[in-house]
């Protein structure tokens, strides 16, 4: 990064002890003797014309009496172009008062009015545009006259990546900080300050689990605590705590994690939460919906299928008993579409445990067993590399012969074909049958993106189970007409184990 430096004196003293003031003036008397025989003004001339930072002096008047060729490669002006002009040649318009001011108080008082060891300013290129220097200053005298040097370093790249980064930090949905190793709060994102209703100074500078987010009594200021704890120790934390916000409290998906430098040191903690308050809400309803049809639904249906069958022993009359059978038979039904939406909702509401390494064959084998068993005038075949392995777990088995049933119950004397391919990332078990094929009305929204509508949908769950399913263990489902018209292909993809 070229910059521009403004001060020569300031950059040579051996600052030690008494002399470390003396050495911030700019004293040339704490200059030390190269080790070589130099002609001294030679030297230094060199030195500064060499340098790839820029140095610029200026008088009481602010009238630029220097400049070193390095300010050309920043600003754009060559030493010819400023010496002899104002810096107001530098300074864009809207600030050119205020640096005015600024040098007429210091020259009056002695008042400083910005940092002199350092302040980032907009400074005018030739060309016109603003670039983004840091600059510092030293005053020194030379021949009784009061001067002023600035070294002035770009650091437009440098404001760039802090824009980007402000730009993805500030706008995100996500709460997002930024910690020192010990917890301490830098950086707090404005989605975070605006849900606690926080200004930014309130939180930085304190330990995350003492900020308002975390002030509640069921624990959340203990798990901040860990978490700060374990991410310190360079391992990720992750969990769900309920915060404390202005107007509501939020469930949140929390993380702290440990940002390492080269030598694996941790330097910073980055901690995130996820607003996931909606989706909570509408699992605590799925489970009141889970315990109604487990439970209270699945009873009751019993009871109208008992005393259906009850009827259709004792009734007399054909009429009656035409009338029982078509109760019972419909129970029947709706016992079991309660059991699939029972599992249904078991695969939503449980993460199934951890994927492991099965084979597609193990997957089938039970499964197909069954159907041939229940459906013996069908003929299901198996073909492939039956020995590739996926990663999924028990509830695949449920999915493969969910698939296989559907295309076997829908033809009288159903052929049904059942072919593996392993790819290179996927495997793929691919469902062929000789039937009517699977209607648009089912397929809506478990094959394709089509909106359920109260027109447009299916009526049974295991579909939307099996795809639920596969969509859990990061494959896809897919569908196809056969060309000929003679029946339909269910594809199953999923991950292959390595």
């Amino acid at each position: 990064m070229a910059g521009v430096y403004i001060t020569v004196a300031a950059r040579f003293p051996r600052v030690t002890g008494g002399n470390r003031e003396r050495a911030r003036s700019g004293s040339a008397a704490d200059l030390e003797s190269p080790l070589f025989p130099f002609e001294e003004g030679e030297f230094f001339r060199q030195l500064v014309a060499n340098t790839s930072e820029g140095l610029l002096t200026i008088d009481e008047e602010s009238t630029i009496v220097f400049a070193n060729p390095a300010i050309e490669e920043i600003l754009g002006y060559s030493p010819a172009d400023l010496i002899g002009s104002s810096k107001m040649t530098l300074i864009p318009e809207r600030l050119q008062d205020a640096h005015a001011a600024g040098l007429e108080k210091y020259l009056r008082t002695g008042e400083k009015h910005i940092d002199w060891d350092g302040i980032e300013l907009p400074a005018l290129h030739k060309n016109g545009h603003e670039v983004h220097v840091l600059v510092s200053l030293r005053e020194h005298t030379h021949e009784g006259q009061r001067l002023f040097t600035g070294l002035f370093r770009d650091i437009s790249d440098r404001k760039a990546r802090q824009r980007r980064f402000e730009a993805v930090f500030n706008n995100t949905y996500q709460f997002t900080g930024l910690l020192e190793p010990d917890g301490t709060v830098l950086e707090v994102n404005r989605t975070a300050l605006s849900f606690a209703g926080v200004e930014r100074a309130d939180v930085v500078g304190e330990p995350v689990w003492d900020t308002y987010w975390f002030q509640l009594a069921d624990g959340a200021r203990e798990t901040a605590l860990e978490a700060v704890e374990r991410a310190g120790e360079g391992e990720l934390f992750r969990d769900e705590l309920r915060i404390r916000g202005a107007d509501r409290t939020a469930v949140i998906d929390f993380s702290i994690r440990p940002i390492t430098d080269e030598r694996g040191e941790i330097q910073l903690l980055v901690t995130e939460g996820r607003d996931i308050t909606p989706l909570k809400l509408r699992e605590q309803h799925l489970r009141v919906l889970h315990r109604l049809l487990r439970h209270n639904l699945r009873n009751e249906l019993n009871v109208i299928s008992g005393f259906a069958e009850t009827l259709l022993t004792d009734l007399e009359d054909e009429t009656h008993r035409e009338n029982a059978a078509e109760i019972a038979t419909a129970a029947a039904s709706l016992i079991d579409l309660n059991e699939s939406a029972k599992e249904l909702a078991d695969a939503t509401l449980s993460d199934g445990g951890p994927r492991t390494p099965m084979t597609v064959g193990d997957a089938l084998e039970t499964g197909v067993a069954d159907l041939r068993d229940q459906y013996p005038a069908s003929t299901i075949t198996i073909t492939g590399d039956t020995d590739a392995a996926v990663l999924g777990g028990a509830r695949l088995a449920t999915v493969l012969e969910e698939l296989v049933q559907n295309a076997v119950a829908h033809a009288d004397e159903p052929v049904v074909e059942i072919a593996v391919d392993e790819g290179v990332e996927t495997v793929g078990v691919h469902i062929r049958d000789t039937g009517p094929g699977i209607p648009a009305s089912e397929r809506a929204g478990i094959f394709n993106d089509e909106p359920v509508t109260q027109v447009r949908h299916g009526n049974g769950l295991g579909l939307w189970l099996a795809s639920l399913i596969v969509d859990d263990y990061g494959g896809t489902l897919d569908y196809t007409s056969r060309d000929d018209g003679s029946g339909s292909c269910v594809t199953v993809r999923l991950p292959r184990a390595r």
